[in-house]
């Protein structure tokens, strides 16, 4: 009797191991970030790999950033990305760098070009969340020409 209950306590341990493994396996690979505003975004001014260089060109031949929105425009939605300045040694992603991000966005939603740029900057406790020294959040208001 008595080997029996060690065996039954020998088991409930093992599966508790495994249960925290399984746990603890679901928990890390949550912390794994992803692009975007819920995520570390792209890191520092590296291209984005979501279009080719072809279609870059045409991006930055036919998406427009203007201060205010024309007046033969309608309104799409408004956008945000992210970048992430991860090694202090490299550059913090630049302005120009958030406003091709932005323009990928317009294109990608059939836009022609973007209005109302705002560009924040996180650091701290939420930035090293997400294992950057900062973050930098662009958005703007995608518009199509009538």
């Amino acid at each position: 009797m008595n080997m029996l209950v060690q065996e039954m306590q020998s088991k409930t341990n093992l599966m508790k191991k495994v249960l925290f493994l399984i746990v603890m396996s679901l928990f890390l690979s949550n912390c794994a970030t992803t692009s975007g505003p819920s995520g570390s975004g792209i890191v520092g001014n590296n291209l984005s790999t979501t279009v080719s260089k072809d279609e870059m060109r045409k991006i930055n031949q036919t998406i427009n950033y203007t201060e205010n929105l024309p007046e033969n425009a309608e309104v799409i939605s408004t956008i945000t990305v992210r970048r992430c300045h991860r090694n202090v040694q490299d550059p913090v992603p630049s302005e120009a760098t958030l406003k091709n991000d932005l323009k990928i966005a317009a294109y990608e939603k059939g836009g022609d070009g973007f209005t109302n740029y705002e560009m924040k900057k996180i650091s701290g406790g939420i930035a090293l969340l997400y294992n950057c020294w900062q973050l930098r959040d662009a958005s703007a208001t995608i518009y199509k020409l009538k």
